[in-house]
């Protein structure tokens, strides 16, 4: 059952990838930190109506929260300013990197052992997004576009950290509550963001697109938070970030029409191998 449910999240980390790339291609003046802002507010109505509005705060849990709600926020902006600013590709294969973080969280302070099938897992999986964001592309690095992507990088790594750390401290309890809370630090971070951006540009668009982006983003942050429980941190990041590749290989065939090179389609391949050896 667990394992359908990693399903589930890699599935659901897809559907809101096409949902931030069809709003690129429908508007045509996005606005990605308002897209995020309203994606994340439809997130936290995720968590308000998965809880039936029956919420019940802890003071001790907020600190969690708030460290999220950061986190969360300077993804956004990081990975905004990096691209912005940099290499589309990179930007997106050091974000893809970011997994590491809390593999190494669960293997240095959690005790978690995968064995060597395990490593070697992690090791294609790496290779595999390596590969299919290789495309010959001349790449200049400038201050800002490193100090970007660093912040977006751990931003990203601490957010699942930061969720299994809450999760192990109160023993799975307080989920929607946490969530909210940083969810709404996220979103008035976020608005003040795209207001300084110059507003909201093609809202009726950014609503749409944004809204089912952002519940496929609570759901995917719920679930998570379930089999942070029940699933070591080494295998279920790993797996459901090489899930995600062979998802998106499809999306990207089948409904994007893209043509894809040899070497993709070799990373493509050593990301099914990699789901195959991190769950053995």
């Amino acid at each position: 059952m667990h394992y359908i449910l990693v399903i589930v999240v890699a599935v659901l980390g897809a559907f809101e990838s096409v949902m931030k790339k069809q709003y690129n291609i429908k508007t045509e003046r996005p606005n990605a930190f308002a897209f995020s802002c309203v994606a994340n507010l439809a997130a936290l109505l995720f968590f308000c109506i998965s809880a039936g509005f029956k919420l019940e705060f802890n003071v001790s849990a907020v600190p969690y929260s708030i460290c999220f709600g950061l986190c969360c926020a300077a993804c956004y902006i990081g990975v905004l300013t990096a691209i912005g600013c940099g290499s589309l590709a990179i930007t997106n294969l050091i974000i893809s990197y970011s997994l590491i973080v809390p593999t190494i969280y669960g293997i240095v302070f959690l005790g978690d052992s995968i064995g060597v099938v395990g490593y070697v897992g992690i090791i294609l999986l790496f290779i595999s997004i390596l590969l299919l964001n290789l495309n010959g592309e001349k790449v200049k690095f400038s201050f800002k576009w490193v100090i970007a992507i660093i912040i977006a990088f751990f931003g990203n790594g601490m957010c699942s950290t930061i969720q299994k750390m809450q999760q192990l401290k109160f023993d799975g309890a307080y989920k929607n509550e946490f969530m909210i809370i940083a969810y709404a630090i996220a979103v008035i971070i976020l608005l003040v963001a795209a207001l300084l951006r110059g507003g909201f540009g093609d809202i009726k668009l950014g609503l749409a697109f944004g809204t089912l982006s952002g519940v496929a983003n609570g759901a995917v942050n719920y679930l998570v938070m379930i089999l942070t429980g029940t699933i070591a941190n080494a295998i279920l990041f790993p797996t459901i970030s090489a899930g995600g590749i062979v998802i998106s290989f499809f999306v990207a065939v089948l409904l994007y029409k893209e043509k894809l090179t040899k070497l993709q389609h070799l990373g493509y391949i050593a990301g099914i191998a990699a789901v195959v050896l991190l769950n053995l």
